[in-house]
Order: structure tokens, then C-alpha cells, then sequence
């Protein structure tokens, strides 16, 4: 059964933000239900950025947007969420537009879910 009532929605909006607190980097992307490959090393070095959601409406919810530092050669081919800055839970991934990095660089991210 779909989803159908605006506040059900929101509540699962609201449950995901709730656990979805770190975004991180990948530089592959790993199979159904695993994390991807994670960006690693640069100076200044890469790291997990902690995810400042807003409020859930409609069942869309959406964080400020996170700024990544990315060594060189480097493609960022998706992003994940977790639960801590190191290790803690893999929750979620998806695909962005790859995007290679020849020299050291940053890379934004405004993440979103949305309850359909």
C-alpha cells in the first residue's frame, strides 16, 4: 500500500532525518543495501559532513547544503548517508552527476528525501 495521507508522510519524512545525520562521498558505488566507496585522503582531507535537516512538508525534507573537500583525481559518482561521521550505520545512497576532480576541490551537496 502507497502512502497516501500528508501526515503519515511527514512522519516518515521526519523518522529518516531523524537517523540520516552524516553525508558522505563515494567514489564508486556499491551494490543494493551496501555503502558505495568512500572518498578518502586530500588535504584539507575529505570527511563526512553532519546534515542540518529543515521541516518536512509533504513528505519532503531537505538539508542545508553540505560542502565535501575532494583530493585530486578524484570522480564523485554519489553521496550516502549514515548515522555517524566515521563508521556507525550505512542507511541510504544515490547516484549524482560524476564529476572528476584533476586537482584538489570542493564538491556541494543539498540533500533531500522524499516520502512518495
Amino acid at each position: 500500500m502507497a502512502v497516501d495521507g500528508t501526515a503519515m508522510k511527514n512522519i516518515l519524512s521526519d523518522a529518516y532525518k531523524g537517523s540520516a545525520a552524516y553525508l558522505s562521498a563515494f567514489t564508486a558505488m556499491g551494490s543494493a543495501g551496501s555503502a558505495g566507496t568512500e572518498v578518502s585522503g586530500g588535504s584539507p582531507a575529505y570527511a563526512r559532513k553532519a546534515l542540518s535537516w529543515g521541516s518536512s512538508s509533504g513528505g519532503v525534507v531537505s538539508a542545508s547544503q553540505v560542502t565535501f573537500d575532494i583530493p585530486a583525481s578524484t570522480t564523485v559518482v554519489g553521496v550516502g548517508v549514515h548515522s555517524a561521521v566515521t563508521a556507525g550505520t550505512y542507511y541510504d545512497k544515490t547516484t549524482v552527476t560524476n564529476q572528476t576532480f584533476a586537482s584538489q576541490g570542493t564538491y556541494g551537496v543539498t540533500a533531500t528525501f522524499t516520502e512518495t
